[in-house]
């Protein structure tokens, strides 16, 4: 049997988390929109004339930025939501294209354009939007980016299918011990991890009928947002190369390695990720 389906499902197992409980107080506006053949669980919050969106990575639901949202929430208008099967939102009942359902959420929620912040597969629904909608998109930041058209190592694939294997065999604790997942430190982090896949199960193949809207490597210089990308410093060598890629063909865009940090850098290292990606979206022009 066949666990992986795509390069992009494979990452989406290597990055096996999911995290935090609030460590500030926010008052959300949460609700459920519908989208052609599903539902998508969202909330927002803040004010202002920037702002931004946050997208999970393969694994981890939107909650994964809850110790990031407050001090983003604070200085932005800020939405965060689940993709189809992550979270609160149904699971997807056939193959569906993330940045359509993107699209939609924004155009809902009377969000003419903003910046995009991305993890990991949630990064290559940042650039198949940015592709498609230029106008839309304000900046990107690309946190520990995995975008369509890049091929995963054999190295890669192997330690993916050992997670993925682990985790089918309830082996949670042994999967979050991942070396580039987080620093060897972590451990209340990787507590968290833990306890968050065991409360949403069906994070864990909901990226199974995900779909790019087509490849975006070979159109990847076509991007022109600003563009901020971010990778922890332990994380795999494959992010890194990828991010390496990305910060030499799109125009202008420029690398950051977070140190002490693995592929979460936001779980591991919130103060450092709010404030990279505030001063980003401040900037101005």
């Amino acid at each position: 049997m066949r666990l992986f389906s795509t390069p992009a499902a494979a990452i989406a197992a290597g990055c096996l988390l999911l995290a935090s409980s609030p460590a500030e107080a926010v008052s959300p506006d949460r609700g459920m929109l519908d989208v052609p053949g599903g539902k998508l669980a969202y909330e927002t919050c803040g004010s202002g004339p920037r702002t931004i969106v946050l997208l999970h990575d393969g694994i981890l639901h939107s909650a994964v930025f809850d110790d990031v949202w407050p001090k983003l929430c604070a200085r932005f208008r800020v939405v965060r939501y689940d993709r189809r099967g992550y979270g609160a939102s149904p699971p997807a009942t056939a193959p569906y294209t993330p940045a359509t359902d993107l699209q939609a959420l924004m155009q809902t929620l009377g969000v003419k354009h903003a910046t995009l912040v991305g993890s990991s597969s949630g990064s290559g629904v940042a650039v198949d939007f940015a592709l498609a909608h230029p106008e839309a998109v304000d900046r990107l930041v690309l946190a520990g980016p995995w975008v369509s058209g890049f091929d995963a190592s054999w190295g890669f694939l192997f330690r993916t299918l050992k997670l993925g294997l682990r985790a089918k065999m309830g082996d949670l604790k042994g999967a979050a011990r991942d070396p580039y997942i987080l620093t060897k430190g972590a451990d209340a982090e990787r507590a968290r991890v833990v306890a968050w896949l065991k409360a949403n199960p069906g994070n864990l193949a909901a990226g199974m009928r995900e779909r790019p809207l087509g490849i975006a490597k070979p159109r990847l210089a076509e991007i022109h947002a600003p563009t901020l990308i971010l990778v922890g410093a332990i994380d795999i060598e494959d992010v890194q190369e990828q991010a390496k890629v990305l910060e030499a063909t799109i125009p202008g865009a420029r690398r950051v390695v977070v140190p002490d940090s693995g592929h979460l850098l936001y779980l591991e290292r919130p103060q450092a990720f709010a404030d990279l990606v505030t001063s980003f979206v401040a900037a101005e022009p």
